[in-house]
């Protein structure tokens, strides 16, 4: 009777569990976090958000050769951080805390648009007007040439997040150097 009884304590524990878990990712989204991007190196090796925070998205390559993000589960109990770029335990973990801005992240310096190695290419650069970027384009002497862009009506655009942002989320990203 007793080894019966510990079989149902077990089957009530891990049902339990499941609800808290199941119910946390409903319950919980992670907001105001950038876009996932598999383009440059830096944000192929980014851990981006997914608005549950029991999942996140990493990058993973094609057979096309482009990367692509793909969503991952975190192990049982845990939640990811962006700041921290990891999955965490639930209890050490915070909406706000884990939010999309790291603690140590450094305004970029954005500098002079270049398009000589394949991490410039993929970059897209600041311009002096705010609602223009500049991305690298083939030229018709084989080399790689900035053009300039316009973002969409309504954005600007920003180095950080690599992608033009709606005005009211706008922050300057390029430190000044």
């Amino acid at each position: 009777m007793v080894f019966l009884h510990g079989q149902w304590s077990s089957l009530v524990l891990s049902c339990l569990t499941v609800m808290v878990v199941g119910g946390f990712e409903v319950s919980t989204t992670i907001e105001k976090c950038p876009p996932p991007r598999c383009v440059t190196y830096e944000e192929i090796n980014t851990l981006w958000a997914d608005p549950s925070p029991a999942h996140f998205l990493q990058c993973r390559p094609l057979q096309n050769g482009t990367w692509a993000p793909q969503k991952m589960p975190c192990a049982v109990g845990t939640l990811f951080s962006f700041k921290q770029q990891v999955c965490v335990l639930e209890i050490n973990w915070n909406a706000e805390l884990s939010g999309c801005i790291k603690a140590d992240t450094k305004a970029p310096s954005c500098g002079e648009p270049s398009c000589e190695t394949y991490e410039q290419i993929n970059t897209l650069w600041v311009h002096s007007l705010k609602e223009k970027f500049y991305q690298c384009r083939p030229a018709p002497n084989g080399t790689w040439v900035p053009q300039e862009m316009l973002c969409p009506t309504g954005t600007l655009f920003s180095f950080y997040h690599q992608v033009c942002v709606v005005k009211s989320m706008w922050k300057d990203s390029c430190s000044q150097t």
